[in-house]
């Protein structure tokens, strides 16, 4: 089974305009690779506008994706708090995050893209994160890493955490008798660096500079001690705008978060057969260049 990996779409039709068209490019070349399945690691729109659900929605359609079997998604801090378009807005953010309903927030996300959640189970009905979806041999573990909105601990609603609650959920997921023998892949917003660790998010605005400081993942030591003992070997992420790999206690991370926010689109590609796996990351030509024109064979979608 082969996934592609993207991330932090970061959708407005009018402050990213070009974002939607790197977007179906990224999924293109996906499928132009042979790609079984597809996974957004959160951030789909830029502003938590339900426009840019509605565009992704019917982006997957266009392509007949729009299937549990063949994309899965988390949401990110952006979906449900939006995020800062013009300086001025700085001032109002933290005013604005007081205000919404995340609960709320989260359901609307969820029923824009609700078939891809059809084959998902969870512990509690009704309940929407965490899930598990199995496809074949392979164990997705949905989460989601979005902490409420807090003056003192979240000041910028871009930190982090999984409640303790969410964890016990996680471990029965993990648990349960389905899970052996499948390869087990987490899907998560947030990242797990180290805090000494430097984003390069902070790279591009003032804003991108506050928000860099306060994108930390609370507790992030439980959840790899928790994911080690069900013995996951792959955590796949965004949030941070980077494409990275790297390792926690012998787990496989993929950061996709710079998968639209360069030049060049990016993505990852995890092939996973049995006994072997193999990663690797793809760079996408630049804009002006026509897809079709990077390919040296035909391509078979």
């Amino acid at each position: 089974m082969k996934i592609a990996h993207i991330s932090d779409l970061h959708l407005n039709r009018k402050f990213r305009r070009q974002n939607l068209e790197k977007t179906e490019r990224l999924i293109e070349f996906a499928l132009n690779n042979f790609a079984d399945h597809i996974v957004i690691t959160g951030d789909i729109s830029d502003n938590s506008n339900e426009r840019d659900f509605a565009d992704l929605r019917d982006l997957l359609i266009k392509y007949d994706l729009f299937r549990a079997d063949k994309v899965s998604l988390v949401i990110g801090n952006h979906d449900i708090f939006g995020g800062v378009e013009l300086a001025s807005d700085i001032i109002k953010f933290p005013s604005r995050c007081e205000k919404t309903n995340y609960e709320l927030k989260v359901e609307i996300f969820c029923e824009y893209f609700s078939n891809l959640f059809e084959s998902t189970v969870t512990v509690y009905e009704g309940k929407r994160f965490p899930y598990l979806k199995i496809i074949n041999d392979i164990a997705l573990i949905g989460i989601n890493s979005v902490d409420n909105y807090s003056k003192l601990k979240n000041p910028f609603a871009s930190n982090g955490k999984v409640k303790k609650s969410d964890r016990e959920e996680i471990d029965l997921l993990l648990s349960a008798e389905e899970m052996k023998n499948r390869e087990k892949i987490v899907l998560i917003h947030h990242h797990f660096y180290k805090n000494s660790e430097a984003s390069k998010s902070s790279e591009k605005s003032i804003w991108n500079r506050i928000e860099s400081h306060t994108m930390k993942l609370r507790g992030k030591k439980k959840l790899l001690s928790l994911f080690k003992r069900h013995g996951v070997r792959i955590i796949m992420h965004g949030h941070s705008h980077d494409m990275k790999i790297y390792e926690r206690k012998g787990i496989v991370i993929l950061n996709a978060g710079a998968s639209i926010d360069n030049t060049h689109s990016s993505l990852f590609f995890v092939d996973i057969e049995p006994g072997n796996l193999n990663i690797s990351s793809e760079i996408l030509p630049p804009m002006n260049v026509r897809m079709s024109d990077y390919y040296q064979e035909p391509i078979a979608i």
